[in-house]
């Protein structure tokens, strides 16, 4: 007798017990849609704020490199120019490529106001394909060079990936570095104003 009611009590017992956790849950789901989608908002709208007044993008480092001079077959290297408290201006081209012949005569007055007399370094980069069109060789950036009389080092890329590497797919493309960041890119011809203008900037 004794045993049918303990069995009786625990019953009554654990009935009261899910209508407490049922009560609970019920009363959390109802905070949860009262509460939640207003919190989820002013999250949202803080985030919103940070990153579009607070929050700003460190310039990219720049990819090393070491790399022929496709005419006279010297070798330089990256780290001898991007951490030398100067503007590097590095231009990415294709022989074949009429936009970036026609920014040789931007380039060349940019060489003689800037890089000839030490205030910037600079180099052309070469060995990549233009649409169908065959992948530049050491060759023919040799002879691009010497076509557009063009005194500053022109690299061949042998591998093919520099240019994607700084995230280019058209020519010509430019990227000014100085101590190891980018801190100007820009794909297509500019003017000899526009580039100097940019290079004011920073030198």
């Amino acid at each position: 007798m004794a045993s049918k009611r303990k069995r009786k009590l625990e019953k009554k017992e654990s009935l009261e017990m899910d209508q407490k956790m049922v009560a609970r849950r019920d009363a959390f789901n109802d905070n949860l849609w009262r509460y939640g989608p207003p919190i989820a908002l002013a999250l949202i709208l803080i985030l919103v704020v940070y990153f579009g007044f607070f929050y700003t993008l460190g310039p990219a480092n720049a990819e090393e490199w070491e790399l022929e001079e496709a005419e006279t077959g010297d070798i330089y290297k990256s780290s001898n120019y991007y951490n030398n408290d100067k503007v590097t201006l590095v231009e990415f081209f294709h022989s074949e490529c009429p936009h970036c012949q026609h920014q040789t005569d931007a380039l060349k007055e940019i060489y003689t106001n800037y890089s000839s007399n030490g205030k910037i370094d600079m180099f052309s980069i070469g060995g990549y394909k233009l649409g169908s069109s065959k992948i530049d060789t050491k060759n023919d950036i040799s002879s691009f060079k010497f076509k557009y009389t063009l005194e500053w080092p022109h690299l061949y890329d042998d591998t093919g990936e520099l240019m994607r590497d700084y995230g280019f797919t058209s020519y010509p493309s430019m990227v000014l570095i100085k101590n190891g960041e980018i801190i100007y890119s820009h794909s297509g011809q500019l003017t000899y104003d526009q580039l100097s203008s940019e290079l004011d900037k920073y030198i």
